[in-house]
């Protein structure tokens, strides 16, 4: 069993908001989405989405967005971004599953989830996040109040994830790995999010939100600062339009 990721897949298919106006990666980006995803994922594999599922502003205007991700092989899981406007309450989303017959979605909040690939227990963790201080857009005191809300509810997920990789026995222990949906660095500069993915020693972490870049940008992750390496964590974006709207394998 493996898990894989890929975010922002911002669907559209209730609503007028046709992302081939932002641009080449964004035509029919659902279709080649889908072709990648049923080459690679397994019923039994994970697929970790940090976001922006839906351009739908009410609930009942994502069901056939997230009908398209429900068949689709293997088990989703759905963080919050911050377009998904129609994201409700935990007992509103896991009524709205259950009435729709979702059976291979769940939603993280607050909370961390134990997976199994290839003879390991991994603890996946993660929440939205937000614009970190020094963000061109960042307002305080409005932006700081979210900014340290989030970073309370990485910890509480992290808190969780080591709780479940401490059950786990040396031999089949893993790692915690982390998903957010905004970038949880600004101009790759010490945050809350940061302090607290280094100090659960996470390896790896995987943001989207992200947008708008040139063939030469995405071929060199090195020069756009995307992907970095950070006191022992990995940084990766993994937006769909950047990943060419293929699913990024996390684990064998």
């Amino acid at each position: 069993m493996s898990i894989y990721t890929i975010s922002d897949l911002h669907l559209s298919f209730s609503t007028d908001k046709p992302m081939k106006i932002f641009g080449g990666a964004w035509n029919h980006h659902e279709e080649q989405i889908k072709k990648d995803w049923l080459a690679k994922v397994k019923p039994e594999d994970y697929v970790i989405l940090p976001g922006d599922h839906s351009w739908a502003l009410r609930i009942e205007d994502a069901v056939e967005d997230l009908k398209f991700i429900n068949q689709l092989p293997g088990t989703k899981v759905l963080l919050k971004g911050n377009h998904d406007l129609w994201w409700g309450t935990a007992r509103k989303m896991e009524e709205w599953k259950q009435q729709h017959h979702f059976s291979s979605l769940l939603f993280l909040y607050n909370d961390s989830i134990a997976v199994s690939s290839s003879g390991k227990v991994y603890a996946i963790a993660g929440t939205r996040g937000w614009l970190c201080p020094g963000d061109n857009e960042y307002k305080a005191p409005a932006d700081e109040k979210i900014y340290l809300r989030e970073a309370s509810r990485l910890r509480a997920s992290l808190e969780k994830a080591d709780k479940i990789l401490n059950g786990v026995s040396p031999e089949k222990r893993g790692e915690i790995i982390v998903f957010l949906h905004y970038p949880p660095y600004n101009q790759q500069k010490n945050t809350r999010f940061t302090q607290y993915i280094e100090e659960y020693r996470v390896q790896s972490c995987y943001y989207g939100h992200i947008h708008g870049f040139t063939d030469a940008e995405r071929d060199d992750a090195t020069r756009t600062a995307i992907r970095i390496q950070e006191n022992g964590a990995l940084y990766s974006l993994v937006s769909c339009d950047y990943t060419g709207n293929r699913l990024v394998k996390v684990t064998e």
